[in-house]
């Protein structure tokens, strides 16, 4: 009897240990239903960057990817040929996106990519920022085609859904901005059956939290309502340095501003907010923008 009594004990016991061990290894990670969005203008393969040329930063670009996790990555201004190498380099990842010039592969790219074993796409498109967003072509004042990528997904775990884009807005057309900001909501709007699903969207807005671009974003229409900036909605910060611009280090940190955001409904949780370092820990940049990092829950 006594046997009996110091082997329930000692179960007991190494099973209280193990559940510690457990909770502590797990202490400083995302919980289960927590995920990563990623939001990176990788900077366009152009030669006339020198030394920070893509084919010398590519492979630092996807450590810092790596080392963020994301669940889901935004890239903007990505070529085909970056396509293709991220492609390779990105393992466990799948991609959707068209380029923006001829809706195949010319001109930029504004993809998504997403962990392949934890995410069904269920619908996917791609839609230019312009009077008519079906077909390539510049809208309004922009210089350049603008687009938006999109996706509904469904969490292969949970079985939850929501509907992801990305998007680069002009770096000239003001009206463009705006426009595209409204046309954004508007999609968005369709898309989660009236704001009934949870969503988000991620990109290079080219503009600052005073904007009228930004304002449209977070303050709605009539009958849209705005959506949350994720920075501001975050339960915790890690900011490497209050911008997201920096041209090749050139910017000085009173100078810099948030120009890349990630935006979020109503149905989503925000935990974490995270602006990556200029500099990668080998010393060099990954591109003239840095990254951000989202962390997320549905509600």
């Amino acid at each position: 009897m006594k046997f009996f009594n110091y082997s329930i004990l000692l179960a007991f016991a190494l099973g209280v240990v193990a559940s510690f061990n457990a909770v502590s290894v797990k202490a400083d990670e995302p919980a289960a239903d927590q995920f990563n969005v990623m939001s990176f203008n990788i900077r366009l393969a152009t030669k006339v960057d020198g030394d920070n040329y893509w084919e010398k930063r590519k492979e630092t670009l996807v450590d810092v990817v790596k080392e963020s996790d994301p669940l889901l990555l935004g890239v903007q201004e990505a070529l085909w040929t970056q396509m293709e190498y991220l492609d390779g380099a990105l393992k466990g990842y799948k991609w959707i996106g068209i380029g923006r010039d001829d809706g195949q592969k010319a001109g930029e790219f504004m993809a998504i990519f997403y962990k392949e074993d934890a995410l069904d796409v269920l619908d996917s498109g791609t839609f230019w920022l312009s009077q008519n967003p079906e077909k390539p072509g510049l809208g309004w004042d922009a210089a350049c085609n603008r687009t938006v990528t999109w996706a509904k997904f469904r969490c292969k775990k949970s079985g939850k859904e929501f509907v992801y884009c990305n998007t680069h807005l002009d770096h000239k057309g003001t009206i463009a901005r705006k426009k595209g900001a409204q046309l954004i909501l508007e999609r968005s709007w369709e898309l989660t059956n009236h704001g009934e699903l949870p969503f988000f969207v991620s990109g290079d807005f080219n503009v600052t939290k005073t904007s009228e671009a930004y304002k449209t974003i977070t303050e709605g229409t009539d009958d849209i309502p705005g959506l949350i900036d994720t920075n501001f909605a975050a339960k915790e910060h890690d900011i490497a340095q209050p911008y997201t611009f920096h041209n090749w280090g050139q910017v000085p940190a009173d100078k810099g501003s948030i120009i890349d955001f990630i935006f979020v409904n109503d149905k989503v949780n925000v935990e974490k907010f995270k602006i990556n370092p200029v500099k990668h820990s080998n010393g060099r940049y990954a591109s003239d923008h840095v990254s951000i990092v989202a962390t997320l829950s549905l509600k």
